[in-house]
């Protein structure tokens, strides 16, 4: 938890451009010519990129705080994923796109983050990654550094977790669920319990439910 279009583009201002003198013919076709070759046969599409206020909690950046409360909101790629037991301090999981929200105040802290990944593949191994770094690095510290999580499968999007963080002075509940090409993470400090009763997960559960059908609102996501 701690953490080529140019062309076109070029051509398209020249068809403005010369539309207003009254020349549109003379450009139309060579715009075609270049549209084609991108979007041609043994052209990947385009990757899908996360519209501004994508995100549940997006909004509250530049809403009204506290002078204690701390909200930020990143697109970094580098950023890694919110469930991250091994304390990996930079992404490396081939993603095309990310934002991460996060609140802190005293002891609290909140966040959503959405990961999409060029292919279904690629967030499975993110997915895969998660349940690896779990299982690998669970238990560990000693003293105020020991932690512990215990994770359970949980019914939503293509695939999910439900993740108790166990900490010397705090606890925290997370959901991370996938949907086609995309992941997104939940998390929430407060009471959970090792059993990881789905009522605790009740919020958390709704807003990744909420994304997951969100996602397929993006082109190539749920495709």
């Amino acid at each position: 938890m701690r953490r080529v279009l140019t062309s076109v583009a070029a051509a398209a201002a020249a068809t403005v451009t010369a539309t207003g003198m009254g020349a549109s013919h003379a450009v139309a076709a060579p715009v075609a010519r270049v549209t084609a070759t991108v979007t041609g046969a043994g052209q990947a599409p385009a990757p899908a990129t996360l519209p501004k206020g994508f995100l549940l909690d997006e909004a509250k950046v530049d809403g009204p705080r506290r002078p204690w409360e701390h909200l930020k909101l990143t697109d970094s790629l580098k950023k890694p994923l919110e469930v991250n037991p091994c304390g990996h301090k930079t992404a490396r999981d081939g993603r095309s796109a990310s934002r991460t929200f996060t609140y802190v105040a005293e002891t609290v802290y909140r966040s959503e983050q959405v990961v999409l990944y060029p292919s279904e593949q690629a967030a499975k191994a993110a997915m895969k990654s998660v349940r690896a770094d779990l299982a690998e690095c669970g238990t560990g510290g000693r003293g105020p550094n020991r932690h512990s999580y215990t994770w359970k499968s949980t019914d939503v999007g293509d695939e999910a977790l439900r993740v108790g963080g166990f900490f010397f002075e705090n606890r925290s509940r997370t959901v991370i669920v996938r949907k086609g090409s995309a992941v997104a993470v939940y998390v929430r400090t407060g009471l959970v319990t090792k059993s990881l009763p789905l009522s605790q997960f009740r919020p958390l559960i709704k807003d990744a439910r909420t994304m997951a059908a969100k996602l397929c609102d993006l082109p190539g996501v749920c495709a």
